[in-house]
């Protein structure tokens, strides 16, 4: 009866992904295959293989905001490695409107590797010349302009009307399918406020002919990319910083071990020559986070957009 109890652990042991290292693990990317997303994980795989010892398989599996990958990914089995490699979208921000079948204890943050502030740009001939003067001019004059964003009840109308919130701001809200629909209708005047990613605005903030001045970001200090914009700081609310972030999540049965291991091979991926060149192309940074600084920072952000999505009626729909 011993032997078989040892057998049926040693069974257990190195089925468990928690248990080591295995010779492929899949990596769901939750969205479309090109795009920034994709192809920053694409990136960092060729790079992790060198520290996991294993072959890192992306698999993109799109629809539902990622939703659907990150449920692939935490009904994954131990016999089947899976991680995620996902962003603000499905974790923080959609899971407060729509119906999902998973919560913050059903996976693992393991470590997060980039981050990046979403911005507000206004036309060169906006009453504003930076943060403190734009959010005067928005406090007095409630409901006059549009701000484009990524949709409703997306990470950029979140994290606009966040910090709208917490100042007393009304605007109108105009929602696009992407940063590059939205800044389109920017430059042709359909709507008054840009709020994105920095990349696709940057281009248009150049020059004696530039078409944009950003005067916000949504992180609490300031971006090399774009010196001239304000940061929360700088209006007084740095507390209510949102970033485009992008993370490694594992299943909740990954062993503290194995977690360590995961992060601290793709830590060293991230600082490669090849990622970081990636990512700074993109206007983004390298910022590690991982263990309980990872898992708090997730776990704020998750109640401060539900908050703001409860405020604006984006619940999911009842069962």
């Amino acid at each position: 009866m011993k032997r078989i109890r040892l057998l049926a652990l040693m069974v257990l042991m190195f089925a468990s992904f928690g248990a080591s290292a295995a010779d492929t693990i899949k990596l769901i990317v939750p969205t479309a295959p090109g795009g920034g997303t994709d192809g920053f994980f694409r990136y960092l795989a060729k790079e992790a293989d060198h520290y996991l010892g294993a072959t890192l398989v992306v698999v993109n599996v799109a629809g539902a905001g990622g939703t659907i990958g990150v449920t692939q990914m935490v009904r994954s089995t131990p016999n089947d490695p899976t991680l995620a490699g996902v962003w603000l979208s499905p974790i923080t921000v959609s899971p407060h409107t729509m119906n999902v079948s998973y919560t913050l204890d059903d996976y693992i943050p393991v470590v997060q590797l980039t981050s990046a502030p979403y911005v507000l740009c206004v036309a060169p001939d906006f009453p504003a010349s930076d943060g403190p003067s734009f959010i005067e001019q928005l406090k007095k004059s409630p409901d006059k302009y549009t701000f484009g964003t990524d949709g409703v009840g997306g990470p950029g109308q979140l994290a606009t009307e966040r910090v709208f919130r917490a100042l007393g701001i009304s605007q109108r809200d105009i929602p696009f399918k992407g940063a590059g629909e939205t800044v389109l209708a920017f430059l042709g005047g359909q709507i008054d406020i840009y709020v994105g990613s920095i990349p696709p605005v940057l281009p248009y903030t150049k020059g004696k002919e530039a078409k944009a001045k950003c005067l916000l970001l949504t992180s609490a200090k300031r971006v090399s990319s774009l010196p001239s914009a304000s940061g929360l700081g700088d209006i007084g609310v740095p507390e209510q910083e949102t970033l485009l972030w992008r993370a490694v999540i594992a299943p909740k049965y990954t062993s503290p071990e194995r977690v360590a291991e995961l992060a601290d091979a793709f830590e060293k991926a991230a600082n490669s020559p090849e990622v970081r060149k990636f990512v700074e192309s993109a206007g983004e940074e390298i910022l590690i986070k991982k263990g309980d600084e990872l898992k708090n920072s997730i776990r704020n952000e998750y109640e401060a957009l539900g908050k703001v999505a409860r405020s604006l009626n984006l619940q999911p729909p009842a069962k």
